[in-house]
C-alpha cells in the first residue's frame, strides 16, 4: 500500500485506551518520517482515514477479551482483507493465536522497544511479516500417525503452507516467504483446504492442531 515517498510512512494509531494511544503516538513522532493518525473506535475507521495508510498499529488492550471485540475483529479483519498491513500489540499473557488468523502482518507485545516498533513497521510495509521471537512459533507435528488421520497426506511444501496459515499470513505473505508467487501459494492454499475438508484457514488450524499435525 505504499503511496508516498521512500521512507516515509502515514501509520494508524488504533488504541481504546487514551494513554497507550498517546504513548505510541509519542514513540513514533521521534521518527521524523513517520506520520502517526490516532484512532479510538472501530467506527473511525474509516476509509478517509485508511485509503492513504501504510500500516495499521492495533493495541489490542491489557485485557482483550474481558469487552466484546467481535466489531474490533470485523473491522481489522476488513482491513486485512482490503489489503492495509496491521501489526497487533498483545498483552504478555495473550495468545497470539486470534491475531494470527485473522491475517495481521506483524505481532509485538505491547511492551516492544521503540526502535524496534519502527523497524517492524517499515517491514511490513514492504510487504514483509513480522513477530517477536518470545512469542509462541507454531510447531509441526509431521508424524505419519498424525497423517494417516488425513484422506489424502499433505506434502512437504503444504505442511509449511499450513504453519504459516497458522500464523496468519495472507497467500502474498506466503508466497513472499516461501519465494513463490502469490497465485502459486493460493494454490497451494487451496490444495490444503481440500484435502483437509475444510472451507476456511481457521477451520484448517483448528482441525490440524486436533489431528496433532500442528502445534500452537
Amino acid at each position: 500500500m505504499r503511496q508516498h515517498e521512500e521512507d516515509s510512512l502515514t501509520v494508524i494509531v488504533f488504541a481504546e485506551d487514551s494513554l497507550s494511544r498517546h504513548g505510541l503516538a509519542a514513540i513514533l513522532d521521534l521518527e521524523p518520517a513517520i506520520v502517526a493518525v490516532l484512532v479510538e473506535t472501530p467506527s473511525q475507521l474509516t476509509k478517509d482515514k485508511t485509503g492513504n495508510a501504510d500500516v495499521l498499529v492495533w493495541d489490542m488492550g491489557w485485557d482483550f477479551s474481558a469487552h466484546d471485540s467481535t466489531e474490533v475483529w470485523e473491522t481489522v479483519s476488513d482491513l486485512v482483507e482490503y489489503g492495509l498491513p496491521v501489526i497487533a500489540m498483545l498483552p504478555d499473557d495473550e495468545s497470539p493465536r486470534t491475531a494470527r488468523q485473522m491475517g495481521v502482518a506483524g505481532i509485538l507485545p505491547r511492551g516492544v522497544k521503540a526502535r524496534q516498533l519502527r523497524a517492524a513497521l517499515y517491514a511490513v510495509a514492504e510487504g514483509l511479516s513480522v513477530a517477536d521471537p518470545a512469542l509462541t512459533t507454531p510447531l509441526l507435528m509431521s508424524s505419519a500417525t498424525s497423517q494417516q488421520s488425513i484422506p489424502e497426506p499433505l506434502t512437504p511444501r503444504e505442511l509449511e503452507v499450513l504453519t504459516l496459515l497458522a500464523e496468519g499470513l495472507t497467500n502474498r505473505a506466503i508466497g513472499l516467504r516461501l519465494g513463490i508467487s502469490e497465485n502459486t501459494a493460493k494454490f497451494h492454499v487451496q490444495a490444503v483446504l481440500t484435502k483437509l475438508g475444510v472451507s476456511s484457514r481457521t477451520e484448517a488450524v483448528v482441525l490440524t492442531t486436533r489431528l496433532g499435525l500442528l502445534t500452537l
